[in-house]
């Protein structure tokens, strides 16, 4: 998929410098699964393999998987993302070429990423919220260079894309628009409004967390697995049992309040 995506958003560009201004999507599926890259990707990861490819995780416990095969899992999908990688930087380079980066702001994301053994699973599972899955790149090139080489911890999320955007243009968004400008960020500054915790929900699953605590459970608050990231920034340790309350702290305050009621089961 990335190399027709690319080259047709490059032949793209070309058209959109003779017509300023303009907005392009790019959306590769890649580099989700299958995972079956060219081999000079491939080649570039891990030692020489004759087993059966995992080249399509199930979504589910990994113990399906020998640690050869587990290895070889990671590789392939190493592979696939560095192929994406390779195809990015030719559309970037097009842009330098074509003089669009003093005058283009890019916004790079994801949708989600993939489990690949860290806890215990493969693929993408509801009930296995945790940042190998939910925690996705989003970076941000300003024509201006502002921000450049700088991190924040701030809690972003894809809805702050579209008001960022207009923001960028000195344009306000629509009222409906839920999300925030994060210009803000770019120039060391706080966005308009602090946000100390965020939830999310995935099929008949939600995860909330804030700086202290991060929350996985059923919609309907059953099931809770709760991690204290100070001490357990890796999610290793469920504590839920022994900490009733801030499982109910955090999901009738988080959850609930920002579905604006229970969410369905």
């Amino acid at each position: 998929f990335s190399p027709k995506v690319f080259s047709r958003a490059m032949e793209l560009l070309e058209a959109a410098g003779e017509q300023q201004p303009f907005f392009l999507t790019v959306d590769a599926y890649d580099p989700h699964e299958p995972w079956d890259p060219p081999a000079s990707y491939v080649d570039l990861y891990g030692e020489p393999y004759d087993g059966p490819e995992p080249y399509l995780p199930a979504y589910g416990p990994s113990d399906y998987l020998s640690g050869r095969e587990l290895e070889r899992m990671r590789n392939l999908y190493a592979a696939e993302v560095t192929m994406v990688d390779s195809w990015l930087q030719r559309f970037m380079r097009k842009a330098e070429d074509l003089n669009m980066m003093q005058n283009t702001m890019f916004v790079l994301l994801s949708d989600h990423g993939v489990g690949l053994g860290e806890h215990g699973f493969t693929g993408t599972v509801s009930s296995e919220l945790y940042p190998e899955l939910v925690d996705v790149p989003f970076m941000i090139r300003h024509p201006e260079g502002r921000g450049a080489g700088k991190t924040s911890d701030f809690f972003a999320s894809t809805h702050d894309v579209l008001p960022t955007i207009l923001g960028a243009l000195g344009i306000s968004p629509p009222a409906q628009t839920e999300g925030q400008d994060l210009n803000a960020l770019l120039e060391d500054k706080a966005p308009d409004q602090e946000r100390d915790h965020f939830t999310l929900g995935y099929d008949n699953h939600t995860l909330c967390r804030d700086e202290d605590y991060a929350l996985i459970s059923r919609n309907d608050g059953n099931d809770p697995k709760l991690f204290d990231l100070r001490e357990d920034p890796n999610y290793t340790q469920n504590i839920a049992p022994d900490n009733p309350d801030t499982v109910k702290r955090m999901y009738e305050n988080y959850v609930v309040a920002d579905a604006g009621g229970s969410p369905p089961g």
